[in-house]
């Protein structure tokens, strides 16, 4: 059955002539407006089934995140222990260069 304004309006034209208009009010406020479509309203076994698809999306791309965090720190201490290697040789290079023109 499909509720348009004008049965709104006849219900709540009885409810003033049999509570009053205060009652009346209280119980068109409480009422949904004609324009909700009550099977399309979300059940809690659809909120549930929304939550747990929202828990896998952002389990699986925290683990996404995770795992390009960890490539990038291993390339990074990659590069940064290779340039302390080359500058340690360096610096043992001048060393040994510098004691060899001293002598």
């Amino acid at each position: 059955m499909t509720i348009d304004e004008a049965a709104r309006l006849r219900l709540f034209e009885a409810a003033r002539h049999s509570w009053g208009e205060d009652q009346a009010s209280t119980l068109m406020a409480g009422l949904a407006p004609p324009s909700i479509d009550w099977t399309q309203l979300a059940t809690k076994a659809d909120l549930a089934d929304l939550e747990a698809r929202m828990d896998l999306k952002i389990e699986a791309r925290i683990s996404a995140l995770e795992t390009r965090m960890l490539e990038r720190i291993t390339a990074q201490t990659r590069a940064i222990m290779l340039s302390m290697v080359a500058s340690n040789a360096t610096l043992v290079g001048l060393v040994f260069a510098t004691v060899r023109l001293g002598s």
